[in-house]
């Protein structure tokens, strides 16, 4: 399975669009997004062709605009953290606010996968024995200069291709 991940779309409904674009094209069946996706109007910019997990970042502060939204395209907004089980593999799901609990959710072992935003920084790397560390950066791509980036993980090879939107 290809798990499009996304995070830090900050509201811009154009590459949301670019990159649900790419997700359809490369045949991703499911998208996660990491956090600070900001307004319900840039929930309803995914696709309900692919189904959408999201959790909520330090900007999400509509909870129920974006519950709501969710609803609308048949996704999902599951709190500040969960676990998606696919494909064999456990993965986590927090946008990172805070650098302590999310260093002790990779640390901890637990995860095959554990998937954060909030720097913005694109992050490909093994912790201890097992758990792949990923970031796919900011998908609004204008702050702090960073360019605007999502990825794509295929859970039975265990690869992570980033992409530019």
């Amino acid at each position: 399975m290809k798990i499009g991940l996304i995070s830090d779309t900050h509201d811009n409904i154009r590459n949301i669009e670019i990159a649900t674009e790419i997700f359809a094209e490369r045949k991703v069946d499911l998208i996660i997004h990491a956090g600070d996706i900001t307004t319900p109007e840039a929930v309803e910019a995914f696709s309900d062709s692919i189904r959408v997990i999201g959790v909520l970042g330090n900007n999400d502060v509509d909870i129920k605009g974006l519950t709501n939204a969710f609803q609308k395209i048949k996704g999902e907004l599951r709190g500040d953290f969960c676990e998606i089980e696919q494909d064999g593999l456990l993965i986590a799901v927090y946008h990172g606010t805070e650098f302590k609990r999310r260093e002790s959710i990779i640390q901890s072992g637990k995860y095959d996968v554990v998937v954060y935003g909030h720097t913005h920084k694109t992050e490909n790397n093994i912790v201890g024995n097992k758990t792949m560390v990923i970031n796919p950066g900011t998908a609004n791509g204008w702050f702090f200069g960073y360019r605007a980036t999502a990825a794509i993980l295929d859970t039975i090879t265990k690869e992570c291709e980033f992409v530019d939107l």
